[in-house]
């Protein structure tokens, strides 16, 4: 929207409308997010409570005729919207929007039972567009392996950036999945305790598997996932397919993680739920039998990490996975 310079700039906090219906607005031609949030909350400036509730809105000042929106009601006390990093609006619950979802909300809450149930991501998969740029070169006494408590030889020091104090995320290569992009596992973190001209010395102070020469390296906070506050349900046609399970096993379940080709430029995000099916041919009928769910938890390019939170069968490479709920924050 061109008219949101001045919210973008401020630390505004603004309180939505206390409403319980929900809506459905078919877009007419000189519609805006602007003048579509006035008419349904009385406020022009509330539009990005419309945005953030429609997943295929990647640039707000684009929207089309005959396109449906979903216009989000708020249970009784309201909610409220602040501005997020990079100026992006995230959706914060009031008091009495926390609580657990009634019928009226149209939101599914989000619970360690169907949700993925952790803060922090220790070890995991991601396909990265891009190698990581920097190399262990040398391990604490030249053992084979070291872990937790070891030092490294990192090949890089200030003249790259690279400097003490500093953060690195550990990365073993696991497999390509095509000619430019391949699978990382996470192995651990260390800290640059002394970062010379050329090459810095690094302490590993979390490690989930051994770490080794040859291993990679990059700057990185501690990878973490937001929970969601919930979920909405949409009826949608982005799909894909489960490329890689972890540690190429031939079948994975509830509990690990997949790599799936679903990632931007489809509008998903971390927290998006996807349900996971099979394709079964029998007696010349293809069809699909759900075989489980999958929440992605990091969105990298093209490509995605989906931690498995339901599997009724084995999931398998080939599995068909379709976007099924909203991540709603």
């Amino acid at each position: 929207m061109k008219r949101t310079g001045g919210i973008i700039l401020s630390a505004l906090l603004l309180t939505a409308v206390t409403t319980g219906a929900e809506s459905t607005h078919e877009v007419k031609k000189g519609d805006t997010l602007w003048d579509i949030s006035r008419q349904y909350y009385g406020d022009n400036w509330k539009w990005p409570i419309i945005w953030q509730g429609n997943v295929f809105i990647n640039n707000p000042d684009l929207i089309y005729p005959k396109e449906k929106l979903f216009i989000p009601g708020f249970p009784e006390g309201g909610e409220a919207i602040r501005i997020g990093e990079g100026g992006l609006f995230k959706l914060e619950a009031g008091t009495a929007a926390s609580e657990s979802t009634s019928a009226g909300s149209g939101m599914e809450a989000a619970d360690g039972l169907n949700s993925f149930g952790h803060d922090s991501l220790n070890a995991f998969d991601s396909v990265l567009d891009e190698e990581p740029e920097f190399t262990v070169i040398s391990t604490e006494q030249k053992r084979e392996m070291v872990s937790t408590g070891d030092f490294i030889t990192i090949d890089a020091g200030t003249e790259k950036g690279l400097n003490t104090g500093d953060t690195v995320i550990l990365y073993e290569k696991r497999s390509r999945v095509e000619k430019n992009r391949a699978v990382y596992s996470c192995v651990g973190y260390a800290r640059i305790v002394k970062a010379g001209d050329e090459t810095s010395k690094a302490e590993i102070y979390k490690s989930f598997s051994s770490v080794s020469t040859g291993f990679k390296a990059a700057v990185s906070k501690e990878m973490t996932v937001k929970r969601p506050k919930g979920f909405r349900s949409i009826d949608s046609d982005i799909s894909g397919e489960v490329v890689y399970l972890a540690e190429n096993h031939t079948f994975s379940a509830e509990g690990y993680s997949v790599i799936v080709n679903i990632g931007h430029p489809l509008p998903v995000k971390e927290g998006d739920k996807f349900r996971i099916f099979r394709r079964l041919e029998e007696n010349g009928v293809v069809k699909t039998e759900p075989v489980g769910e999958g929440q992605l938890i990091i969105v990298n390019g093209k490509y995605s990490t989906m931690y498995l939170v339901g599997s009724g069968m084995e999931i398998m490479k080939g599995d068909i996975v379709r976007l099924s709920k909203i991540a709603v924050y």
